[in-house]
Formats: structure tokens, sequence, C-alpha cells
């Protein structure tokens, strides 16, 4: 476990913008992680939710973002800056990368906070928003990268847009609203619309293989399977997202060949955070049914009094 967590406000001056995959990403990972949750998953997201400001669990799913500015020190908690070099090699140092806390070490504290029941129950409903949020985070491959701030530095030209676009963003935002044919500036009810109808479609549409029976699932030690998951998230960067090069990126319109080939690789990420996410939710599910009070890490300052 990491000690090294206390962050400083200031940070929040000069990080660049952190949206994981927009708010339309982040929904359909929680409407589509709804149809997988099991009867005691169901019951704990509604028991930590359902007196909470936001009981919905897509509304939960985008709380992460939307305190951002109020709580600053919760900025890199949603990525990891994996130091290497794609597209010639990729690959994450957890004791490097992670030196003063990232999105792994948020999680594992997050997973922690929400095994225990016997917290206050605004800080268990917290940590789980703080869990759903960072779950589906940690599947948008550049929230596993470092090269560019994230790709936050790289201009791009997609569908002829380039004004205010760069790669992290249309990973974000433009290749989502481009598969499911949406505007930007939505509204709300439009954005959680165009959600339950995207998990919707990759639930029934049978495209998408299964996950391996093996996958992992280990709340109780949830540090193996977060670092394998962000492994295999980061290596995307070398295997698709930087592949042609970053003078490439910048040259080329991303909105025709680049991003036919990144809608396969959204929706499975998306997927992928979906499915694991339920699974990890059923598993905290069940260890809280069986559970006598568990320790917290005490040397973390969470926060939560700042709420």
């Amino acid at each position: 476990m990491h000690g090294h967590f206390l962050l400083f406000p200031l940070l929040s001056l000069i990080l660049p913008s952190t949206h994981g995959w927009g708010d339309v990403g982040h929904r359909t990972v929680a409407y589509l992680a709804e149809k997988y949750l099991d009867n005691r998953g169901i019951q704990l997201v509604d028991d930590l939710l359902s007196q909470d400001e936001t009981p919905e669990i897509s509304d939960a799913a985008v709380w992460a973002d939307t305190v951002k500015r109020a709580l600053p020190y919760s900025r890199p908690w949603h990525y990891i800056d994996a130091v290497d070099n794609p597209p010639e090699s990729c690959g994450l140092d957890y004791q490097r990368d992670c030196n003063e806390g990232c999105i792994i070490s948020a999680l594992e504290n997050m997973t922690h906070r929400v095994r225990n029941p016997f917290q206050p129950i605004n800080e268990q409903a917290e940590s789980l928003k703080f869990l759903i949020h960072f779950l589906g985070d940690l599947h948008q491959p550049l929230h596993v990268e470092n090269k560019s701030r994230r790709g936050n530095d790289i201009p791009v030209t997609f569908d002829n847009r380039h004004t205010d676009t760069n790669l992290h963003s249309i990973w974000d935002t433009d290749i989502p609203h481009k598969i499911n044919g949406l505007k930007h500036n939505l509204k709300h009810h439009d954005e959680k619309t165009a959600a339950a109808e995207w998990a919707y479609r990759l639930y029934s549409s049978g495209k998408l293989p299964p996950l391996p029976a093996e996958d992992c699932v280990d709340v109780i030690d949830p540090l193996k399977c977060l670092l394998l998951w962000a492994g295999e998230t980061n290596a995307i960067n070398c295997a698709f997202v930087f592949k042609n090069g970053v003078e490439w990126l910048e040259r080329e319109n991303l909105g025709g060949e680049y991003y036919d080939g990144a809608v396969p690789v959204v929706e499975e990420q998306i997927r992928r955070a979906a499915v694991r996410l339920a699974a990890w939710l059923n598993a905290l599910a069940a260890v809280r049914n069986s559970a006598g009070p568990l320790v917290v890490q005490g040397d973390l300052d969470w926060g939560f009094s700042e709420l």
C-alpha cells in the first residue's frame, strides 16, 4: 500500500483536463455494469447511493469529475503517468509512476473503504462514487500514459475540427460521441439517454467476446488486479493509440481511418470496465455481508471532512 498520498492543491493550477471517457463514456460504464450486478451488488449500490446527492448510478459515475475543482487533491487520482515511450515501448512501474499517489493507489484505497461497512455512510458513498469513476478511467489508454501529458499536448484534427482538440480529448469525448452520433455540449438528459442506449447495444449485440474466466477479482488484496488491468490498458498506447507516431497523429484527420480502428478498442475498453466494475462491486458486497470491522490505512488524508 502506498503511504505518500498527501497531495498539494496547487497541482490543480498546472494539471491538464482529465475527464476519462467523458460523461457519456462514464455513464455507459455504469449502466452496463448494472446489467452484471448480482442481488447483493444491486443492494450495495442502492444502500450507499439512495440517500446520496447522486442516487442514480450514472450520476454517481461522473461525480468525481464534477468535484475536481472543489477537491483539487483528487486530480492525480484519475490517472497514472507511465513513463514509457510509445509506440516503441510501453509499460508502467508502480513505485516510479505512482510515487505521490495515482489512480491505482486511489482505487486500492477506495476499495478498502467501500469494503468496510462500519464507516459513516456518507464516506462509504463518496468512496463508491470515486471507485465507479476511477475504474472507468483505468480503461482509457491515455489515463495510463505520460507521453505529452497524456496526449493533452498533441494537437489533432478530428473530422476537420482542430480548434481546442487534442489526442486526449478525442479519446475522452469525440470518438465516443461519434460512435453514438452525438453532438458536443449535450444536455444532462441527452447524455443519460445516449449512455443507456449505448450500454444496451453493447450488452445485447453479442459482438464483444467474453472476458477470460480467470479475469482478476480480489477486493481483499486489490493491487495485483489493478496493476494487471493498468498494464493491459497501457499496452494499447503502443498497439494502437500512438502506433503511427506523434507526427502522423498531428498531420492526419483522425476522424477517418484512425477513428475506424479506434471504435472496437473503445467499445472493448468500455465493456471491460463495466464487467470488471460489476464483478468488483459484487465481490465487495459479499465481503461486507460477512465482515467484521476492517482497518483502513490511517496514514492517508482522504479529505472527506472537506466534502
